[in-house]
């Protein structure tokens, strides 16, 4: 099926529950074609124009879930959104990022799904569309968890804010991929940070970042202590404990966490 507007794909959705929406398809028709997956039907969004907008509404930009990586990497998203353009810019190769979209990364059941952890950090939201309507949830935990069955992400909801943002990414020799997201508002003492790849989705943690906030200097958006970085990459670890693997793998991973915590806050509060 190929809708060629909002409404058509809608309609496509709830005729068709079990189909499966696909605009780049980087995810999902490498599954397919190794025999991972076999949808009853895909309904192709690539030709919807409206998905592949952004604008301003009140406080707020909402960015299409036809939005790709390399649009996201652009200028004007990058001023808007530093961190999801950082992240836009380390994904695979300039022909996925041509192609990927922002909703087809948010839809993957992908511990590789760069997006979340920057999104959840930002507070954003999913906006998801389904014949009863229009509806959002705050994109934390796994964002494909929370679709019902007929609904179609159409974007996000994401505050516009001007202090700092941070993205890392780790990958390893041992098969690890951990990304970690900091956002910041040194004025109003703010600080929230969410990391990927431990568990499905994004985990924020909340006790690391309440602990950070209370040494950042509102007058100067700097940290009180000198060794507030290393301390808050070793809490991010601690509260993101993973639950899996050997015990020396589970150390190691908790390594990686804290150094990119580390680094994150580093950055952030360095100006």
């Amino acid at each position: 099926m190929l809708p060629h507007s909002l409404d058509e794909a809608v309609d496509a959705m709830a005729r068709e529950p079990a189909a499966l929406p696909v605009a780049g398809g980087t995810d999902l028709m490498p599954r397919v074609n190794a025999g991972l997956m076999r949808p009853h039907a895909l309904i192709g969004l690539a030709g919807i124009a409206e998905m592949r907008l952004w604008q301003y509404e009140g406080r707020s930009s909402v960015i299409g879930a036809g939005v790709t990586w390399a649009r996201l990497a652009g200028p004007d998203l990058a001023a808007l959104v530093p961190a999801l353009a950082t992240a836009a810019r380390q994904v695979g190769t300039p022909q996925i990022r041509m192609m990927g979209t922002l909703g087809g990364n948010l839809a993957s059941r992908s511990r590789e799904a760069d997006a979340v952890p920057v999104l959840a950090a930002l507070d954003a939201a999913v906006v998801v569309r389904s014949p009863g309507g229009v509806r959002e949830f705050v994109c934390d935990g796994e964002p494909a968890a929370q679709l019902r069955p007929g609904e179609l992400i159409t974007g996000v909801r994401v505050p516009v804010l001007h202090g700092p943002q941070e993205f890392l990414k780790a990958r390893t020799a041992q098969g690890f991929h951990t990304t970690l997201a900091l956002v910041a508002d040194p004025g109003a003492r703010s600080v929230r940070c969410a990391v990927g790849g431990i568990r499905p989705g994004a985990q924020r943690v909340a006790r690391a970042e309440e602990w950070l906030a209370e040494r950042v200097d509102p007058g100067t958006g700097r940290l009180t202590d000198p060794s507030a970085p290393a301390r808050f990459g070793a809490l991010v670890a601690d509260e993101m404990a993973p639950r899996e693997g050997s015990r020396s793998n589970r150390a190691f991973q908790a390594r990686v966490v804290a150094t990119l915590a580390k680094r994150a806050a580093e950055r952030a509060f360095s100006a």
